[in-house]
C-alpha cells in the first residue's frame, strides 16, 4: 500500500445506528468508511469506489445480504473484495454455509463482540492490502518482462563456468543473425573473435559481482560487430546485457584521428564561444601566439585582436554566428610579445549536438614570413569543416545512445513483471511455496535493475550538465539530505554534525553528493548495535575538506582504488543493497568542481569518505 493511502471499509446495514456504532468501533487514522442502508446503494458504492472490505448485514428489506454478496462476487471489479456477514440470527449450519456459498469470508454475530470484530477486520484488511501490493508488484514485473522481450539490446543468461548460452532474447537474432534455437546450449566463445576468446577466463577469475567489457563477435554472415557487455554475476550465472556499439566504435576511431590531426597541426586551430571565451587551443596556436593551452583557456579572442580591428572582428563573429563562413581572410593578430602578425583567418560555427550551444571554430596560419595560396587554406578549412561535421554527427549518436538506454532497458523489465503476474493470477493452484519464492526473487531483481538504469542515466547525464556555482551553505544541504533519507527509509543511526564550512559550488549537484555519502554511511552502519555517523569539514591550504564517517562494515584498504568506479562494490547485494554507481557519481561531481575524493576504512570498524572543493573555485 502506498504511503498515506487509507483502507476503505463499506458498512451496509438498514439501521443507521448500527453503522454509526461500527464506525466508532473500527475507526483508525489509516481507515475511511462508506455507508449504505440498502442493497442497491451498497452495490453502487462498491462498483464506484476502491473498497477493501465490506461488512454486510444479512437481514435487510427488498434485497438481503446474501443477494448483495452474490451480485458483488459476479462482477470482476468487486469479486475479490472480502465480505463479513453481520447477523442477529442464530448461526445455524445451513445459514453459515449459504453465506460462504455467496462469497462471504467470515461472520459476525449481533450484538457484536468488540474485540473479535476489531481482530477480524484487522486481519482481513491486512490480507487485502498484501494482495493489492502483490498485484502492483506483478504489474511492474510484467512491464519489465515486456521490456526484455522487446529490447534492442541483447539480454540473456550465460553459465559463468562453461560460458554456455542458456537464454537469449530476440535481439540476439536481430543483431547477429543467429536463431535462438541455434545458440541455446552453445558456448559464447564460439562466436567471439580470436583476439577476444581469452578474455572470458580472465573475467571468470575475478570475484566482481558486476563486469563491464567489450568484445568483437562474429555475425552469422561472418561480419564482425562490437558489443559492450554489462554483466551481473550471481549463483554461477551471468545475467548479461550487450549493446551493439559497432557504429560508436567507428565514430570513436574517426574522432580520435581528427583530434590527433588538430592537436598536432602547425596551424593555430582553436574554438571560442559566442562571448569570445577560448575553449580549445592546439599546439599550433601555442607556437604562433606564445600562450600555453592552460593560459589560453583563461583568455578570450580579444586578447589577440589588434585594437583597431576590434569593431571589424565583432561584425565578423556576429556574421559567423548567423551562419556565414569565412575562408582565407587575410588579417592581423597580436602574439604574447605584442608583435603584430599577418594571418590567414578561416572560421565557421559548430553546434553541440547535445546542448544546441553554438561555438566558433577558427583556423589561422602565421603568414608574416611567408604567404601561402588561398587554395591551400580553402582545402584546410574544408578538411576541418568535414571533421567538425563528423564530430557533430558522433555527438548526436552518443546522445541518442543515452536516451535509448532509458527506453530500451526498461522494456524488458515490463515483460518480466507481466509474465510473473500472469503466472500468479492464472495458475495459482500450480504454484508451490518454492515457485512463489522464485517470483518474489524475480520481482526484487527487476526492481534492482530499474534502480540500476536510473543510476546509470544519472551518471551519464553528469558529463553534459553545466555547473552553476554559487555560495552554498553545506550545513543546510546536509540537514535537507538527512530529512529526505529519513522520509524514504527511517534509520536508527546517531548522526553528529560538526562544523560545516560554506563553499562555492553547484547547489543541486552538491546535494546529490551529500545524499549518496550520508545514505551509504547510514546503510553500512545499520547492522551495528549503536550505529554512529559523523559529518564535518576543515580548511586545508586552498581548499575545504568535507568528510562522512561511520562505524559500520568498513572495507579493506587494498581495494580502495575500486570504490569510485562504476559497478565496483566491495559488499554483496545479500549484505547491503546497491547498484555500485553512487560513489562514481560522487567522484564525477567533485571532479567537475576541481576537487578530489578519497576514503579510509577498516573491516568491521567503519569507513571515512572525504572530498575537497577548492576555495578559489570560480
Amino acid at each position: 500500500m502506498k504511503i498515506n493511502e487509507k483502507s476503505v471499509i463499506l458498512i451496509v446495514d438498514d439501521k443507521p445506528a448500527n453503522i454509526y456504532a461500527l464506525q466508532k468501533l473500527l475507526d483508525k487514522k489509516d481507515r475511511t468508511f462508506l455507508e449504505a442502508t440498502n442493497g442497491k446503494d451498497a452495490l453502487q458504492m462498491a462498483l464506484n469506489n476502491n473498497v477493501d472490505l465490506i461488512i454486510l448485514d444479512v437481514q435487510m428489506p427488498h434485497m438481503d445480504g446474501f443477494e448483495v454478496a452474490s451480485i458483488l462476487k459476479s462482477k470482476k471489479r468487486t469479486q475479490d473484495i472480502p465480505i463479513i456477514f453481520a447477523t442477529a440470527e442464530k448461526k445455524e449450519q445451513k445459514s453459515i454455509l449459504k453465506g460462504f456459498e455467496e462469497g462471504g469470508t467470515d461472520y459476525l454475530s449481533k450484538p457484536l463482540d468488540p474485540e473479535v470484530t476489531k481482530a477480524k477486520v484487522a486481519v482481513l484488511l491486512k490480507i487485502q492490502m498484501q494482495r493489492k501490493e502483490l498485484l502492483e508488484k506483478n504489474r511492474s514485473l510484467e512491464k519489465s518482462a515486456l521490456l526484455i522481450n522487446n529490447s534492442a539490446d541483447i539480454i540473456g543468461i550465460i553459465d559463468a563456468t562453461s560460458y554456455q548460452i542458456e537464454e537469449m532474447n530476440k535481439a540476439f537474432t536481430t543483431i547477429l543473425g543467429y536463431s535462438q534455437e541455434e545458440t541455446k546450449g552453445t558456448p559464447l566463445t564460439l562466436y567471439l573473435s580470436n583476439e577476444d576468446r581469452g578474455l572470458l577466463p580472465v573475467l571468470h577469475a575475478k570475484t566482481n559481482e558486476q563486469l563491464s567489457f567489450e568484445t568483437r563477435i562474429y555475425c552469422k554472415n561472418r561480419m564482425i560487430k562490437w558489443l559492450a557487455w554489462r554483466v551481473i554475476v550471481k549463483e554461477g550465472k551471468w545475467y548479461a546485457n550487450a549493446r551493439d556499439i559497432t557504429d560508436i566504435k567507428q565514430v570513436e576511431k574517426i574522432r580520435n584521428y581528427l583530434a590527433t590531426v588538430v592537436k598536432q597541426s602547425k596551424d593555430a586551430i582553436y574554438i571560442h564561444d559566442n562571448e569570445g571565451k577560448i575553449i580549445s587551443w592546439n599546439e599550433g596556436a601555442e607556437n604562433i601566439y606564445g600562450y600555453t593551452e592552460a593560459e589560453a583557456l583563461k583568455m578570450n579572442i580579444w586578447n589577440i585582436i589588434p585594437e583597431r580591428l576590434m569593431d571589424e572582428m565583432h561584425e565578423i563573429v556576429n556574421g559567423i554566428i548567423a551562419g556565414n563562413k569565412v575562408e582565407a581572410l587575410e588579417t592581423k593578430r597580436i602574439n604574447r610579445n605584442g608583435q603584430l602578425l599577418d594571418v590567414l583567418f578561416s572560421a565557421s560555427v559548430i553546434t553541440d549536438a547535445s546542448t544546441g550551444q553554438k561555438s566558433i571554430a577558427i583556423t589561422e596560419r602565421d603568414v608574416t614570413q611567408q604567404k601561402i595560396t588561398g587554395e591551400q587554406i580553402k582545402q584546410l578549412n574544408a578538411d576541418l569543416q568535414k571533421g567538425m561535421a563528423e564530430i557533430g554527427e558522433s555527438n548526436k549518436e552518443l546522445e541518442a545512445f543515452s536516451y535509448s538506454v532509458s527506453h530500451d532497458l526498461r522494456a524488458p523489465l515490463r515483460v518480466i513483471s507481466g509474465y510473473s503476474r500472469m503466472l500468479e493470477e492464472d495458475y495459482p493452484e500450480l504454484l508451490d511455496d518454492g515457485a512463489k519464492r522464485l517470483l518474489i526473487n524475480i520481482q526484487k531483481s527487476a526492481h534492482r535493475m530499474g534502480r540500476l538504469i536510473d543510476d546509470l542515466l544519472t551518471f551519464s547525464k553528469l558529463g553534459r550538465k553545466e555547473i552553476r556555482k554559487a555560495k552554498t551553505a553545506m550545513q543546510d544541504l546536509i540537514k535537507n539530505a538527512l530529512h529526505e533519507i529519513g522520509t524514504l527509509t527511517p534509520y536508527k543511526a546517531e548522526v553528529r554534525i560538526n562544523e560545516i564550512l560554506p563553499v562555492e559550488a553547484d547547489h543541486s549537484l552538491m546535494y546529490q553528493v551529500w545524499i549518496n555519502l550520508i545514505s551509504n554511511a547510514i546503510k553500512y552502519s545499520n547492522k551495528k548495535e549503536k550505529p554512529l555517523v559523523e559529518i564535518g569539514s576543515y580548511a586545508k591550504d586552498t581548499e575545504v575538506v568535507y568528510y562522512v564517517k561511520d562505524n559500520g562494515a568498513g572495507f579493506s584498504m587494498q581495494y580502495v582504488n575500486k570504490l569510485f568506479n562504476v559497478f565496483q562494490r566491495l559488499h554483496g547485494n545479500q549484505e547491503f543493497e546497491g547498484t555500485g554507481i553512487g560513489l562514481a557519481i560522487v567522484q564525477r561531481i567533485v571532479s567537475k568542481h576541481g576537487g578530489k575524493v578519497w576514503a579510509e576504512g577498516v573491516i568491521n570498524e567503519g569507513a571515512t569518505f572525504y572530498f575537497s572543493i577548492p576555495l578559489n573555485n570560480s
